[in-house]
């Protein structure tokens, strides 16, 4: 089976999802971290550092927005907005999430240097364990099975991620 990273890319022609938006391919690694799960994307090799570091700021402002970032790795699906997005829905009385319904998460990205760290917390009524499983989830598929990540916001795919 294929690592995402070996597929032929073209480099005259970047990657074209449906948007017509060239994705940032990046590599991802995720740990637990006390209360939350803190991941680091590194630009993936091939990739400009400029354009990640404008990647990274959008898909942090589009978080600052309210807008909720979808995580989607195989059949694991991850919700993620700000902190205020999520007092917002909790505010309105959105119904808890039925099963199967993604794990809801409160994300903030930052940029650090050359990379930008995700910390990514379970949003209230969340259980901390569960948040724990999905992570080692994640990391099993994405190291152990060489799945790629995407990353989407409203739709728009953002970033593919691999280990």
């Amino acid at each position: 089976m294929m690592n995402a990273m070996q597929m032929p890319m073209n480099t005259a022609m970047p990657m074209m999802p449906m948007m017509g938006m060239p994705m940032m391919m990046a590599t991802m690694t995720c740990n637990m971290a006390g209360d939350g799960m803190m991941c680091t994307l590194k630009p993936a090799a091939g990739m400009d550092m400029a354009q990640f570091k404008m990647s990274a700021d959008m898909m942090a402002m589009m978080l600052k927005c309210g807008m909720p970032m979808m995580m989607q790795c195989a059949n694991l699906s991850m919700m993620g907005m700000s902190a205020e997005a999520m007092k917002m829905m909790t505010d309105m009385n959105m119904p808890k999430m039925a099963m199967g319904m993604p794990m809801m998460c409160m994300m903030e990205c930052t940029m650090m240097g050359d990379s930008m760290m995700c910390k990514i917390m379970p949003a209230a009524g969340m259980s901390m364990s569960m948040m724990d499983n999905c992570c080692a989830l994640m990391n099993k598929m994405m190291s152990d099975c060489a799945m790629p990540m995407m990353m989407s916001c409203n739709g728009m795919p953002m970033m593919c991620c691999t280990c």
